[in-house]
């Protein structure tokens, strides 16, 4: 077990080389999460998201079915003492219906895997993989409050189906954020923020990890837990 600082805060992570070890798209993502009341952050891992926007926020539920990476998380919680401010849950997020009302959440803050559970060749990835993004995207609809915001990151290859099943659930597509190395790299990941309950139409920006041989302004502004939108 490795205790590493939480970039842009006063807290630190409690992280194990063999479990998922957090990456710059999730630090990306948070600075780019508004204040809230409450939040939800689903498939939590670790606890990076959770930790770098706890601030904003007057209570956070995380959210993961996977034991090893929610006993790391609880470390970091006790040592940072936020408990108070904290909630882990242990469970499948199809099942949140059975946990929460609908009309819950401010803003629900999600990295899902990226495997397409229906088209996904058994013989090459193991089966722990499989994710049906469709359906967390009804269980996101169901757990946001009206005027809620989603926020979440998914490889830009996808994008165009990605944007798809966001709207075709209810909510609506409003900022699209495609993230690049640098100015002379295709993005590879990119941020959608949709809202419940919102009109058509969107903003779609560039962001860039490095300018030249440093870091952009903005990655930055990233490293020093700023809100970029």
């Amino acid at each position: 077990m490795k205790k590493d600082e939480v970039s842009g805060t006063n807290y630190v992570i409690f992280q194990d080389e063999e479990e998922f070890k957090y990456t710059t798209d999730a630090l990306i993502l948070s600075s780019f999460v508004k204040s809230g009341e409450k939040a939800i952050d689903l498939g939590c891992g670790t606890g990076i998201l959770s930790l770098r926007v706890c601030d904003r926020f007057h209570e956070i539920h995380a959210i993961d079915k996977n034991k090893n990476v929610l006993e790391l998380f609880k470390n970091s919680i006790s040592y940072n003492r936020l408990g108070k401010k904290i909630n882990l849950l242990r469970e499948d997020i199809f099942n949140l219906r059975d946990f929460y009302s609908t009309n819950f959440f401010d803003a629900v803050i999600f990295n899902p895997p990226y495997y397409n559970f229906k088209n996904i060749k058994l013989e090459t990835i193991d089966a722990k993989h499989f994710f049906d993004l469709d359906g967390s995207l009804y269980i996101v609809n169901y757990l946001l409050k009206n005027s809620g915001t989603l926020y979440m990151i998914y490889p830009t290859y996808r994008l165009a189906e990605v944007i798809y099943n966001i709207n075709s659930v209810g909510l609506r597509v409003k900022n699209i954020i495609n993230i690049h190395g640098n100015k002379n790299k295709n993005a590879k990941t990119t941020i959608i923020i949709a809202k419940k309950q919102a009109n058509f139409g969107n903003d779609f920006r560039d962001f860039y990890i490095r300018d030249g041989s440093d870091y952009s302004d903005e990655m930055k502004r990233v490293y020093r837990n700023e809100v970029l939108l």
